[in-house]
């Protein structure tokens, strides 16, 4: 009876989505002008103002890096990478985690507007396929962060599967849901530093049906900040075989340059 009320649920949930994606009016994110239904979800005025990632960046997590690269008169690491596991190789993301960019995320991720997912998806892939030619792969693995159960009922949808599954359809990479997440654990929006790791330490965990072909990956998401999701995602993958693993997400939270340690982990 409990495993009918879930998948009854289950299902409401997912009906409303589709419903709600069916209602929402053909209007800019940004400035609520009128768009055409099968275009862009901004309008060319707002596109123009979505806060692309400035160069140059970290090579490894596409942190900003601003004066800290002219003062070195080199390419370096920014200092909040410096912990990360040798698996996690690189991230990358086209726009800074704020203005217009962030509405877009929360447009997806909280107001369940999942025909977002194909046109931010799109700004994605160049990135995405930098990256599986940086781990040596024509058609890396596609990993989406799961969500809890409780989430996924709750939302009716994962905003990363949505935008892992738009990659893959963009010929990216293969689909790879082989990530599960443990109940537990707290939101991550508005939490930081090592509050971060703490809250997603061996919450994930390895999906039964993983492929013989264990290579490499790449994390889909839709936010990254500090890495504290991907780095947990990846030690997970390890694991299992992965040799390496890249994360890309349609936004990146910038942070400060050379963070005390608490800040960094």
């Amino acid at each position: 009876m409990k495993a009918a009320a879930r998948a009854g649920r289950l299902l409401a949930g997912r009906a409303a989505a589709a419903v709600f994606d069916a209602l929402v009016p053909a209007a800019c994110i940004g400035c609520r002008r009128g768009v055409a239904p099968d275009g862009a979800p901004l309008c060319a005025l707002c596109r123009s103002r979505l806060p692309r990632l400035a160069n140059p960046r970290c090579p490894r997590c596409a942190q900003g890096l601003g004066n800290l690269a002219a003062a070195a008169g080199e390419l370096v690491r920014c200092g909040t990478c410096e912990e990360w596991p040798e698996i996690l190789v690189a991230a990358d993301a086209p726009f800074a985690f704020e203005g217009l960019a962030a509405r877009t995320v929360r447009a997806l991720k909280y107001d369940r507007w999942r025909s977002l997912a194909p046109w931010m998806a799109a700004r994605m892939a160049p990135g995405a396929e930098a990256m599986a030619s940086r781990l040596g792969e024509v058609a890396p693995w596609l990993i989406p962060v799961p969500l809890t159960p409780a989430r996924q009922r709750e939302r009716g949808f994962n905003q990363a599967g949505e935008l892992a599954r738009a990659l893959a359809e963009l010929g990216v990479g293969s689909l790879g849901p082989f990530l599960d997440r443990r109940p537990g654990g707290s939101r991550q929006a508005g939490v930081r530093g090592a509050l971060r790791r703490a809250n997603v330490q061996g919450r994930f965990r390895l999906c039964a049906g993983l492929p013989e072909e264990r290579r490499s990956a790449i994390i889909v998401d839709d936010v990254l900040t500090t890495g504290a999701t991907a780095i947990a995602c990846a030690e997970t993958l390890a694991e299992a075989g992965f040799r390496s693993v890249a994360t890309v997400s349609f936004a990146r939270t910038l942070l400060p340059l050379n963070p005390s340690r608490e800040e960094s982990e």
